[in-house]
């Protein structure tokens, strides 16, 4: 019956296996297909979409891999640049990073919501997600796509007039594309903030961008596409006549943008040259009530004054005054204007809610604590009393052997006077008592020998008394004590005028008849063994760098004879 049971047993786990690598390999093979595509990403995008086309979808199982499916093909039609105004793509993306992804994860994640927002025309909506991207800016490692966003944030304040804001978003980004590697893109960073400076008729902070940015476009000649029409705008408003006719006859034949026509026209304006200036402006039809609408108008006016054709340019300049209050009413109608500080007001509020949470866990854990705190103190109050009572019992007990100790010992003084008398009389009583601790050096030294070593064969002669010498440790230290007293007086006198109790006079005398430091702690087997040893090199006033207190002693008896 048992070996059918561990049969069924081992059956149901190898189909669990079997499923369960089945799974995995279907999960893996998408997976694996979408590792390819990210890493095509970068230098080959246009394969990288064909790549995540061909994922079957039955094959992307699961939240996280529907995730990383929809944003990878995000990805892939922004870097092809196919323009989406829906969330078809993204939205599994939305559901799952922001709430589980990683900061790099749902950094990508608002960074591609924000730009389909920007290709609906929600500007608001799209600064909002620039915004909620840019607050996990210390915990992301994606510094290319951060530069990316300050860009965006960028673009998104010019369109408010926002100038400080648009120059200090492209600086920040200019410097992370430089660090990176990255110096096309900074360029044409540096180069929109040299654009701002020239907006703001800031002529020393604009020198200062140029002597970075020509330097650069010289070591990167790509970069000068970008260079030039923010160079030709520093040159038209910050250079003089002869300077900008000079870069106007030099570019003249070069085929312009829109942009590009309406500095020129600018340019031949300020120069005097207002039919090259008229002509260049009347090749372009700009959309209405747009940005490039109001400066195309702006610059036709200062033409036709210029011209002194000044009811051409005041019936131009109703349109312009229309067009302008057009667009304000415009960007006022929307909350991009606001959304840096409903962003703020946001964040505000959000820090509050978790200082108010971190308070609410403070105050738990405190009172946590303090449960915990209690509970140890009546614990240890408990134990202190428990460990008062058996020390108690232990004390008397220990009086109690005390004082069939004293009676010994008051025996063993009795020899002790004896012996000092003794000795008086005649000195060479010292030899004997030598004898005697020469015999107690041979029984220690058997004991420990078998102790030490394990082999009782160290023992056999002494099987009769170890016992004794074992269990009555206290009685053969005191009588060696007292054997030193009367062989060397002086010795134990100099350690009592030191302060030593008998207790660690005992404890000297081990030592002071050859035991080292190992066997003196294997005989006594004090657990303070070696605060006891600390304590008496203090009351000596041994020096720290004396390792070994067994020679000190016998040193110090042989000098005391």
């Amino acid at each position: 019956m048992i070996k059918r049971i561990g049969h069924f047993i081992n059956i149901i786990l190898l189909s669990l296996a079997v499923l369960t690598i089945g799974s995995c390999d279907r999960h893996g093979t998408a997976w694996n297909k979408m590792d390819k595509a990210e890493n095509l990403m970068d230098t080959k995008p246009d394969s990288a979409l064909v790549v995540l086309e061909n994922i079957p979808s039955s094959s992307v199982n699961g939240k996280e891999a529907a995730a990383r499916y929809a944003l990878l093909k995000s990805i892939a039609l922004d870097k092809n640049y196919i323009d989406t105004t829906t969330f078809d793509v993204l939205q599994p993306a939305i559901d799952y990073y922001v709430k589980n992804g990683t900061p790099d994860e749902q950094f990508r994640t608002y960074y591609y919501q924000g730009r389909i927002y920007q290709n609906q025309g929600d500007d608001d909506s799209a600064m909002q997600s620039f915004m909620n991207a840019c607050d996990l800016r210390k915990q992301v490692t994606d510094s290319l796509l951060l530069s990316h966003t300050l860009v965006a944030q960028g673009t998104l304040y010019l369109k408010q007039y926002k100038i400080n804001d648009f120059v200090h978003y492209n600086m920040e980004a200019a410097k992370l594309y430089k660090t990176i590697g990255k110096d096309i893109l900074a360029i044409k960073s540096y180069t929109n903030a040299l654009d701002g400076y020239v907006m703001q008729n800031n002529k020393p902070a604009a020198d200062s961008l140029m002597s970075i940015c020509v330097p650069m476009v010289k070591k990167n000649p790509e970069g000068e596409a970008f260079l030039f029409p923010s160079l030709l705008s520093y040159t038209v408003n910050f250079c003089s006549s002869d300077e900008i006719k000079e870069v106007l006859t030099e570019y003249q034949n070069m085929e312009l943008t829109t942009d590009e026509t309406m500095i020129f026209a600018e340019g031949y304006s300020k120069i005097g040259e207002y039919d090259k200036a008229m002509a260049l402006i009347s090749n372009i039809n700009p959309a209405e009530n747009t940005w490039d609408s109001l400066k195309y108008a702006s610059i036709k006016i200062d033409i036709l004054e210029r011209q002194g054709k000044y009811k051409e340019a005041f019936t131009l300049y109703r349109d312009y005054s229309a067009s302008l209050e057009h667009y304000q009413k415009e960007l006022l109608s929307q909350d991009l204007l606001f959304s840096d500080k409903k962003h703020q007001l946001e964040m505000k509020s959000l820090m509050e809610i978790q200082d108010r949470d971190r308070i609410i866990w403070g105050t738990l854990c405190g009172i946590f604590a303090l449960v915990i705190i209690i509970g140890w103190l009546y614990y240890r109050g408990y134990r202190s009393k428990t460990k008062h009572i058996l020390t108690e019992k232990e004390n008397k007990n220990l009086r109690l052997e005390q004082e069939n100790l004293r009676l010994e010992i008051d025996q063993l003084e009795d020899e002790r006077d004896n012996l000092k008398e003794l000795q008086k009389e005649q000195s060479e009583l010292s030899k004997p008592i030598k004898d005697v601790i020469k015999n107690r050096l041979d029984l220690l030294n058997g004991l420990l020998a078998k102790e030490i070593t394990n082999n009782d064969r160290y023992a056999e002669p002494y099987n009769k008394w170890i016992d004794t010498v074992r269990n009555d440790k206290k009685k053969f230290m005191d009588s060696t004590r007292l054997a030193f007293a009367a062989s060397h007086p002086k010795f134990i006198e100099h350690l009592e005028q030191h302060g030593l109790s008998t207790d660690e006079i005992n404890y000297l005398c081990l030592y002071a008849i050859g035991l080292r430091g190992k066997e003196v702690g294997e005989y006594t087997q004090m657990k303070r063994h070696y605060i006891v040893s600390h304590e008496i090199r203090k009351k000596l006033g041994i020096d720290e760098h004396e390792t070994n207190i067994g020679p000190y002693i016998r040193r110090l008896m042989k000098g005391l004879e």
